[in-house]
């Protein structure tokens, strides 16, 4: 009977330890685009399905930026954001599998599962202010010095600066209109390939310097909102204990129920399972998109099955 006992226990361990760790998000998403030909336009075959899988990768970063930040982006920010992640993409995605790039004649159709780096993209999103409520008032200065622009160019560098306005949230604004108090943002063509800036703000000066206008705004403005202490902004994280079961082949079936909610939680990581003489619990950490959201899952779902939970460390929702 000892020997059965010890036997069932190791059985038992042994499942529990493959639930942790098959309990480790890997934050896969799925993405299918299709990019159309623009007919007055001649581009290469290889270049057209290039742009179609940075735009493919881009919305799968979008895709995951929106379930973490707080709010809805008016439709130029959003363009904004989408167009820095096409650019920028290599920096927060992982890797990927399963890419199925299909040309035709009139376009580019893509599918591909994207592994998304969520800390990485956290901290961009935090960087670039998108967890700051309303706008920054900011007094932009831009100097060519020994390098002046003809007009064309002037007008594409005032475009990038308008689209990198938008990105960040801010508001231009004048030492009259700000009286003061709008944080300064400055940048000059130093030499050939350099360029140098700085920062004023109430909250602190910063210097850098860059390969361009980007650089250098990227460097500052992300030390200017990488200060800013905006925790109860961002997704709240709690923990989700649920009871009841009869065996921990319950758990796993919660467990991939659970992460099918994205739309109301995000990083739900397996803690512990625990066997009782009468029924079998769990609990896992969770990061809240929506309370209201999940709530509601949890009390269609479990209930009926017989099942009960809690959310511990997380203030209840109220109305």
């Amino acid at each position: 009977m000892k020997f059965f006992h010890q036997i069932r226990f190791f059985v038992f361990t042994a499942f529990v330890a493959v639930l942790l760790c098959a309990a480790v998000p890997a934050h896969a998403v799925k993405v299918q685009i299709f990019k159309p030909v623009d007919p007055e336009v001649e581009v290469p075959q290889r270049t057209l399905r290039q742009e179609a899988v940075t735009e493919a990768f881009a919305q799968a970063l979008f895709a995951e930026a929106s379930r973490m930040i707080p709010g809805t982006l008016s439709a130029a920010r959003t363009e904004a954001v989408k167009k820095s992640f096409g650019k920028y993409y290599e920096e927060y995605i992982s890797g990927y599998k399963d890419m199925d790039v299909k040309m035709a004649e009139d376009g580019v159709s893509v599918s591909i599962d994207v592994n998304v780096n969520r800390k990485s993209l956290r901290a961009a999103l935090k960087k670039m202010g998108l967890f700051s409520s309303g706008e920054v008032a900011a007094q932009i200065e831009v100097s060519n010095g020994k390098f002046p622009l003809n007009e064309e160019l002037l007008i594409e560098q005032n475009r990038e600066i308008d689209r990198l306005v938008t990105l960040y949230g801010l508001s231009k604004s004048t030492v009259a209109d700000s009286n003061g108090t709008a944080a300064v943002f400055s940048v000059r063509h130093a030499s050939e390939k350099r360029w140098a800036g700085e920062l004023q703000s109430s909250r602190g000066k910063w210097y850098g310097s860059g390969d361009s206008i980007d650089s250098v705004w990227r460097e500052l403005w992300g030390k200017y909102f990488g200060s800013e202490n905006i925790d109860a902004l961002m997704n709240p994280k709690a923990v989700l204990v649920v009871s009841g079961w009869f065996n921990p082949e319950g758990v796993r079936d919660f467990g991939r129920k659970l992460k099918t909610w994205d739309s109301a939680v995000q990083e739900v990581q397996l803690l512990d399972v625990e066997m009782k003489p009468t029924a079998v619990s769990a609990s896992w950490s969770l990061e809240i998109s929506d309370q209201w959201v999940l709530r509601g899952y949890l009390n269609d779902y479990l209930p009926p099955r017989g099942l009960t939970f809690s959310l511990e460390g997380l203030e209840e929702a109220k109305e």
